[in-house]
């Protein structure tokens, strides 16, 4: 009776370990993906066009109050964007599946892009997709926030 206790411990703690694994392994990307975007986010305000392109497909397409925009495009006008202040947060992680998630944040920051004002407050979402075991952003949104209500009249 004891042996059959102790073994379907051993095979209950056999079962979960490579569950446990996976969740530290997801844990660990999780960390990586927003430090990624933190990178990404910093590449822009530097001008640092080898580290944006590191973490960022040439494929890619972003969407914001302009409407649509490929990379390619983007690129052709990185200069043109001057951010003097910047920072993320509320950062989180949605699964798609194994290979592909996305990182949800509010960015928070001063600056201009073809010398017009940028909203100082955008919630924005990348989609990022593991290629040939690189994690790399594949899609990036980002929708101005609202301006804050008037206040009430007395």
């Amino acid at each position: 009776m004891r042996s059959r206790a102790l073994a379907m411990a051993f095979l209950v703690l056999g079962c979960a370990a490579p569950a446990f694994a996976q969740a530290a392994s997801k844990a660990a990307t999780e960390k990586a993906l927003i430090a990624n975007e933190n990178k990404v986010s910093e590449a822009v305000a530097k001008h640092d066009l080898k580290t944006f392109n590191d973490f960022v497909t040439a494929d890619g397409v972003s969407a914001d109050l302009n409407g649509f925009m490929k990379v390619a495009d983007f690129i052709k006008t990185f200069d043109q964007v001057k951010i003097s202040t910047w920072h993320i947060m509320d950062t989180k992680v949605m699964w798609i599946d194994d290979k592909s998630a996305i990182v949800t944040y509010m960015w928070m920051g001063k600056g201009t892009y073809m010398n017009q004002p940028m909203p100082e407050t955008v919630y924005a979402s990348t989609v990022w997709t593991e290629r040939n075991g690189k994690w790399v952003a594949v899609f990036h949104q980002e929708t101005g926030a609202a301006p804050p209500a008037p206040p009430k009249k007395k």
